[in-house]
């Protein structure tokens, strides 16, 4: 169960922040500080356990073809519900790019105060969105807390998730379905002269994914480095000015696969919320 909210909660921040992959997050104790000059890193650390106060009872009814008659039968469950306190920090060059950090992911964060059931990992799908506090007071006080860290008190983000736990776990697989229509009408009684009365609907596409890929020596854009959504029949071409872009992606998690003659492969996660278009910059080495 923690794991799975910290992959949860590793997924967003590297998808929404200017961090480009999951490798960048950290789950060990605020203390150990990364090597000087190894790059922006979020540390999310989880300090405290405890059964939740707002939601002590919770059930839910799954129905299964158990006879030959098809007849459903009603499985009640009572999951425990927890509240998992967990303080993010980040680390980086400066002072100035932590804080940077840090705010990227308080912003972040925000728009997730409920984390909706499709940013969730499959184990815990099944429940709805689960309820998010962000920089609200800790469950232990600051002072305390960083005390018993023995290190000293220093920015952070404090946040809550309240999660579920049941005796036996049972994986549900979940299907998601959308459909979308279009229709465009014109009522072209008047014949070809365009006076006709009638409606025209206009399709506008939501651009949800946009970039630009960099040499990651001398900083110039990269032109011809391709990029492929994994999992997805999706890819784009960066232009001359190193630029890409992606359009009506549904919501969720990314994986994007940046390749380019002469340049080493990699990876970057993105998130996608349907709020606003996420941005990354993606440096390429040389072979």
């Amino acid at each position: 169960m923690l794991i799975f909210i910290l992959q949860t909660l590793a997924s967003i921040l590297a998808g929404g922040t200017s961090l480009t992959s999951t490798e960048q997050i950290e789950f060990s104790h605020p203390s150990n500080r990364k090597e000087e000059g190894g790059g922006p890193i979020l540390n999310l650390y989880i300090y405290d356990i405890r059964e939740s106060k707002q939601i002590q009872h919770s059930g839910r009814q799954v129905e299964r073809k158990l006879t030959q008659a098809l007849q459903p039968a009603s499985v009640n469950w009572s999951p425990t519900w927890f509240d998992v306190s967990m303080v993010l920090t980040a680390w980086d060059r400066t002072a100035l790019g932590e804080h940077y950090l840090l705010s990227q992911a308080l912003s972040l964060l925000l728009r997730h105060r409920a984390l909706k059931e499709e940013f969730l990992v499959p184990e815990l799908r099944g429940y709805g969105n689960l309820n998010m506090t962000v920089s609200v007071e800790p469950q232990i006080e600051a002072g305390s807390l960083w005390s018993a860290l023995t290190i000293p008190l220093r920015p952070a983000l404090y946040l809550m998730v309240t999660v579920p736990v049941e005796p036996q776990m049972s994986l549900v697989s979940l299907v998601w379905e959308r459909t979308f229509r279009v229709s465009n009408t014109f009522d072209n009684t008047q014949g070809d002269n365009g006076n006709g009365n009638g409606t025209i609907e206009t399709i506008t596409k939501r651009l949800v994914i946009a970039g630009i890929v960099i040499n990651a020596v001398s900083n110039l854009p990269i032109k011809g480095a391709e990029i492929k959504v994994t999992g997805i029949r999706k890819s784009a071409t960066t232009n001359k000015e190193g630029l890409f872009y992606f359009e009506e992606l549904r919501n969720g998690h990314y994986v994007l696969e940046v390749s380019c003659l002469g340049y080493l492969p990699c990876q970057v996660n993105v998130l996608v919320d349907g709020l606003i278009c996420s941005f990354k910059e993606i440096s390429l080495s040389s072979v």
